[in-house]
């Protein structure tokens, strides 16, 4: 059999993680939505997960991955899981495309950080650092990396409902990725997920204790505090609404608006994770009708994500490795379709929107594809077409 001859690299994924291990990107954005564009007609029900990639191009780059069903899997390569813990291994039930971490030189990485897979399951890991409590003493054997998750889930799992029970039944213990280079910075990652499935069911999954937290979506996941919290806050904002505000009265006195917008006053504009999560849930909300078609669903997610990009040199922080500084930007834009089984992207460089369809994709191998080059600017002066003299 053909299907694996090449080298898988499990090893050497170690390099790759170490990477994003060292990065204090804090910065993801994800929203998750189910559109119901034709009323009273049956299979009218169409579920997707979008989010952005927040890693400066100083910390690592990315790529495309194709992963076929039953690629081979070991977790917890090189002690990454502790020292003498053994970790799972398994099978790929499903065939499953998503991004991978990357730099140039270095062996194709088997690992995802984003994807969907054949059966309409999406997931995405996001940064949660501080806030995840992964087991500390976990079972050799049966554990997993908590930098393994997404592919774990992406390679085994169908629906939300059957990893509910596969977390239920403790299938697995998630450790804490650790190695001595991280461990010492304070830096090794820590990831909460957000996955939604064809149905468009959809949960975030924290970790306490050592115990995976599952909560229902409601719709938008960033990053730090704990997703409760996140929801909790909204309370603050209940007057924000799409509606312009067409006067006020202060002291007996009416005032008029300067301009349309005045609904959203006081919706926070910065970039840090409860302030997002506010904004993107407003957005969410205005502007994403339920009864959109499709394609107009994908058109709007990317418009909407487009207000969460952080442009190189707007965030910068102290590298916790000591030497230099880094600085977050938005690196790329994905949203999975669960239901057309397609997953669309976008990237800092080339904002032009790509799609991969699954069925399409290599089945019996291992296979990668690099993300699109520069291409910000196209010249369009010669495309005028006269009309007459």
């Amino acid at each position: 059999m053909k299907l694996f001859k090449q080298k898988t690299f499990h090893l050497l994924a170690v390099a790759a993680i170490l990477i994003l291990a060292l990065s204090s990107a804090e910065a993801c954005t994800g929203i998750m939505f189910t559109l119901f564009p034709k009323i009273g007609v049956s299979d009218n029900q169409y579920a997707f997960q979008a989010r952005t990639m927040e890693f400066g191009p100083d910390v690592t780059g990315w790529r495309l991955i194709s992963v076929p069903r039953g690629y081979p899997y070991t977790s917890c390569r090189q002690n990454i899981c502790g020292d003498g813990i053994e970790g799972i291994k398994w099978t790929s039930r499903f065939h499953y495309v998503g991004m991978s971490p990357a730099r140039p030189g270095m062996p194709l990485i088997d690992e995802v950080t984003d994807g969907i897979n054949e059966r309409g399951l999406a997931c995405g890991g996001f940064y949660h650092m501080g806030y995840e409590e992964y087991k500390k003493n976990p079972s050799s054997g049966r554990t997993i990396a908590n930098t393994d998750f997404v592919s774990w889930v992406l390679s085994n799992f169908a629906t939300v409902k059957e990893l509910r029970e596969a977390l239920f039944l403790r299938k697995v213990e998630v450790a804490q990725f650790t190695v001595p280079s991280c461990a010492k910075a304070g830096t090794c990652p820590q990831l909460h997920f957000a996955v939604t499935d064809e149905s468009g069911a959809s949960v975030v999954i924290e970790f306490k204790g050592g115990e995976p937290v599952v909560f229902d979506s409601i719709g938008v996941i960033t990053n730090n505090p704990t997703y409760d919290w996140h929801t909790t806050n909204l309370n603050n904002y209940i007057g924000l609404q799409a509606l312009s505000r067409e006067t006020g009265i202060f002291y007996n006195r009416t005032y008029t608006k300067l301009g349309n917008g005045t609904g959203a006053i006081g919706l926070p504009g910065d970039f840090t994770p409860p302030s997002r999560f506010v904004r993107a849930m407003y957005f969410l909300t205005t502007s994403m009708p339920l009864d959109a078609k499709p394609d107009e669903g994908v058109a709007r997610a990317f418009r909407i994500l487009n207000q969460f990009d952080i442009p190189v040199g707007s965030i910068v922080a102290p590298s916790p490795t000591g030497q230099g500084m880094i600085q977050d930007s938005t690196m790329w834009t994905s949203l999975s379709d669960t239901k057309r089984r397609r997953y669309y992207f976008h990237t800092q460089t080339n904002r032009t929107v790509r799609v991969l369809e699954l069925d399409k994709l290599p089945k019996n191998s291992l296979s990668y594809m690099e993300l699109p080059a520069h291409d910000v600017i196209i010249d369009v002066s010669k495309k005028f077409t006269p009309m007459s003299n």
